[in-house]
């Protein structure tokens, strides 16, 4: 046990010597790419309502794209409808 707390001590040391602190995954992740918003919601109607707030009527492919379980499809196929690339990464991030 006493070990432990030894490697604890050292560990948490070392990373204040480093300059190193404990923040939140989002705060360490860094800046976004502009024009990339982080999302949070998930689900295929915030997709298309993303869609829509930005200028993209709602098309049969749109639709099946919000819907896709794979990520790299849905941006493809919303990217294949005239989607710019970064509303498609936010539009599938939230479906």
């Amino acid at each position: 046990m006493r070990i432990l707390k030894i490697v604890a001590i050292s560990g948490t040391l070392a990373a204040l010597a480093m300059g190193m602190s404990a923040l939140p995954a989002q705060a360490a992740a860094g800046p976004v790419q502009p024009g990339v918003q982080r999302v949070v919601q998930q689900s295929p109607d915030d997709c298309l309502t993303y869609l829509n707030e930005n200028g993209y009527a709602s098309t049969p492919a749109r639709v099946s794209a919000c819907n896709s379980l794979v990520e790299a499809f849905c941006i493809e196929i919303l990217e294949d409808s005239q989607v710019l690339a970064p509303h498609a990464v936010n539009a599938c991030r939230l479906s």
